[in-house]
């Protein structure tokens, strides 16, 4: 498009512009609750600073720029917004503005660990042989269902917490999720060894559970938080022989994801299933947007798929489109 036919910015607009894109982004599924955060920031900076007028086009590059006094990560995380938004302008007529870059790395060298089969056995031996307590009265039944469906289905902990006994589907071994990452419902097939490992503990529990109340819990009527989970997980870890090496290095109890992704993965290879068509699938059973997401994911795996994501990616854009926001996968 030529310079010429491209409208300028003017700071009255910028509120309307940024609702425009916040609308945009949410009705593909995503939450944009942070984002939305630093465009009502960025948005009051033009208002104070830029009276009637209109945004010079290196607006954006000075604002992330001289915000000197925040954190690299945080400053990366508003560049890359701000990057997006100022992409959705041009594309509907208004002017390049010029753009930060700015990337955080300080997590790439973190490698997911990936339990064994020797480890996982040392921790059923450990989470199955929890103590009754009298301040948590269900701990030691709600732990081992909870720490094996995180590792026979991949989910996120705060996904798992939320599921409810009517989200359970005992005939067709379906987990119904309605409060994901991206905020879309997604279904969740499970074992049969699973769906009877958690049957057995609806059973024991019929008393107790309402059909929409938490399915896990260690005392009635009181939510568990993930933090909970995390101590009681570095707990497990202790206790079957696996060093914790701290916040940063883990194990953490979002590996029990990792594993099951890269395990999904082996498995289904071994099993003669074409890479194509498996990354798609993970992709979506897992709540990712993007197949790059799953590809971070498997890591591990990084060397028999370096040259099959890109690939993948290619030759499928239209299906998960590119994002550049996601943070946690």
């Amino acid at each position: 498009m030529s310079n010429q036919y491209l409208k300028p910015i003017h700071s009255s607009e910028v509120n309307k512009l940024c609702l425009d894109f916040l609308e945009l982004k949410r009705a593909t599924g995503l939450k944009y609750e942070t984002e939305a955060k630093t465009l009502r920031q960025f948005s009051r900076y033009c208002e104070q600073n830029f009276l009637d007028c209109e945004l010079p086009e290196d607006v954006v590059y000075n604002w992330i720029s001289n915000a000197t006094n925040q954190s690299l990560k945080t400053r990366s995380n508003k560049a890359s917004t701000l990057i997006q938004w100022a992409q959705y302008l041009f594309s509907i007529g208004y002017m390049q503005l010029k753009l930060p870059w700015i990337r955080h790395s300080a997590n790439t060298a973190f490698v997911p660990h990936v339990f064994t089969a020797d480890e996982m056995k040392a921790i059923w031996n450990t989470v199955d042989n929890i103590q009754p307590s009298k301040t948590y009265p269900n701990r030691h039944l709600c732990i081992p269902v909870l720490f094996r469906l995180l590792y026979a289905s991949g989910l996120r902990i705060y996904e798992a917490l939320q599921i409810t006994l009517r989200d359970i589907d005992f005939e067709s071994n379906v987990i119904t999720l309605r409060h994901t990452k991206l905020d879309r419902e997604r279904l969740i097939p499970i074992s049969k060894s699973m769906a009877q490992i958690m049957r057995s503990y609806a059973v024991e529990h019929k008393q107790e559970l309402d059909v929409d109340s938490p399915f896990f819990y260690y005392r009635r009527g009181v939510p568990l938080v993930p933090g909970s989970i995390y101590g009681r997980f570095r707990i497990t870890l202790h206790k079957s022989g696996i060093p914790y090496e701290g916040k940063l290095r883990g194990p953490r109890l979002h590996d029990l994801r990792h594993t099951f992704a890269v395990n999904a993965m082996n498995r289904l290879t071994e099993e003669g299933y074409d890479l194509y068509v498996i990354l798609p699938i993970l992709s979506t059973y897992l709540g990712h947007s993007s197949i790059k997401s799953t590809e971070r994911y498997l890591r591990l795996t990084e060397e028999r798929l370096s040259t099959i994501v890109d690939s993948v990616q290619t030759n499928i854009p239209d299906v998960f489109p590119e994002v550049i926001e996601d943070a946690e996968f």
